[in-house]
């Protein structure tokens, strides 16, 4: 067999396995639960991906922090030419290349150009900073952490989005059925008005009212159906792919119980385990370590440093050979006050950041508060809501019986099937909001993840 038909075979296999693997991982073979959802979010959203890279970002400052701690040493090759005396007479040193015949007064005063190849090795090592290494290090880990918390808080957030926009689509789904069903029960009154015009047992206006009520209900369908693919494309911007994705949810929008708990213990855990929260707190000692990083400027700073060259007249050939060590003690005595004003602008940040804590705090207590009575005041739609339903059904069974005996009109029919429709609208809508609403008190608190109660049941 010749290469080229061994290549093209390789290739047809690999490409018939690429498009099968393809097709056994994409997610319109089987319907996503919302679990299965939330998973698919957090690998391909682009907010959680940017809020990641941010955090690594960020953690590389702490490496970068700590190399303040070792020595530096650098390398540098330079040329030189001229015929500056001082220049010549210094460098001819440096080449250990100086002689007799070089304290001759006119090459002395008027020297011919020389070439200098410096080949250096420096290195620098603080030997005592007054901590600003040390504190910069923790600052740059209070950083770190503050990203990661701010992380933690955007997959939180993401985590809701789903849970939002993969039950509004349930929503919008059951709202079809109940549009289709007012649609059904439209073309019966329709068919049955019409039967009892020809019989002559029915007004013209009962026709017009049946003809109404049918264009209402293919309007009201058609806006359902539109609902259901505005929230099938944001479901799939929520789960980071393309909005026409042919992705498929599972499940209808059912009653769940969900335990709260108490207001009281929502609010503690709120303030231990919410991370923009814990940011916020973080932020404080950050501010904290700017102060002590103030105060350091105002001490000496001691380091050791070192050097070795090698100075040639060419770059092939031997010269000096020189090498210097020392250490240097460094203290401001005036900058036009900039120490001082670095020092107020820090504990001025530290109260700002103290100030932002304690408002940060009412305002997350205030947000389980809202979202906990939010939650009972669901809860309670969806008992009300529930038995409405059940009394719409029973009340346009009743009036049925009574319109097809002739003791009830067609406009109280009518009226009857409108109210049973809204009816199981508010019933889903209530179910809605109380699965929505729990998944906001658990955002609140700062517990909601891909474990909750909110996205498994």
């Amino acid at each position: 067999m010749s290469p080229t038909r061994i290549l093209a075979v390789v290739f047809f296999l690999t490409s018939t396995m690429s498009l099968c693997l393809w097709g056994q991982s994409t997610p319109a073979d089987q319907p996503l639960s919302l679990q299965e959802a939330v998973q698919v979010a957090m690998k391909n959203n682009p907010t959680v991906k940017a809020s990641a890279a941010y955090a690594q970002a960020v953690r590389e400052g702490i490496a970068e922090a700590k190399s303040g701690r070792y020595p530096h040493f650098d390398f540098s090759e330079g040329f030189t030419r001229g015929n500056n005396p001082v220049y010549v007479f210094g460098t001819l040193l440096t080449q250990r290349q100086f002689g007799a015949q070089d304290f001759a007064l006119n090459f002395l005063n008027t020297p011919l150009p020389l070439d200098n190849f410096e080949t250096q090795f420096t290195g620098t090592m603080p030997l005592y900073d007054a901590g600003q290494t040390s504190r910069m290090i923790r600052d740059a880990r209070l950083k770190s952490q503050i990203a990661r918390n701010q992380y933690a808080r955007t997959r939180q957030q993401l985590i809701f989005d789903v849970i939002s926009a993969y039950s509004q689509e349930l929503l919008a789904r059951e709202g079809v059925r109940v549009a289709r069903s007012a649609v059904e029960a439209a073309q019966s009154d329709l068919k049955d008005a019409q039967a009892r015009a020809q019989q002559g047992v029915a007004v013209p206006s009962d026709l017009l009212s049946a003809q109404v009520q049918l264009a209402n209900a293919k309007q009201d369908l058609l806006s359902a159906q539109n609902a259901v693919a505005v929230a099938h494309a944001a479901l799939n911007v929520a789960m980071g792919l393309p909005e026409e994705a042919p992705t498929r949810i599972e499940g209808h929008l059912t009653e769940t119980q969900f335990q709260p708990g108490s207001l009281e213990e929502r609010q503690r855990r709120a303030l231990m385990t919410r991370p923009d929260y814990l940011a916020a707190q973080m932020g404080r000692q950050e501010a904290v370590n700017g102060m002590h990083m103030a105060r350091a400027e105002f001490q000496p700073k001691v380091n050791l440093f070192s050097s070795w060259a090698l100075d040639n007249q060419t770059f092939a050939t031997r010269g000096g050979n020189n090498w210097a060590a020392g250490a240097t003690l460094t203290f401001n005595i005036f900058d036009g006050g900039r120490k001082f004003a670095k020092l107020a602008e820090a504990h001025a940040r530290e109260r700002q950041a103290v100030a932002l804590q304690a408002q940060f705090s009412s305002a997350v207590r205030l947000q389980v508060k809202e979202a906990f009575l939010n939650l009972t005041t669901a809860q309670q739609r969806v008992q009300v809501a529930r038995s409405a339903v059940s009394e719409a059904k029973e009340s346009l069974r009743i009036l049925r019986n009574r319109y097809e005996a002739g003791l009830a009109t067609m406009t109280s029919l009518l009226q009857v099937e409108t109210a049973r429709t809204n009816a199981e609208n508010n019933y889903l809508n209530a179910v809605y909001d109380y699965r929505l609403s729990y998944a906001a008190l658990e955002l609140a608190t700062g517990e909601l993840s891909p474990d909750s109660p909110a996205v498994l049941k």
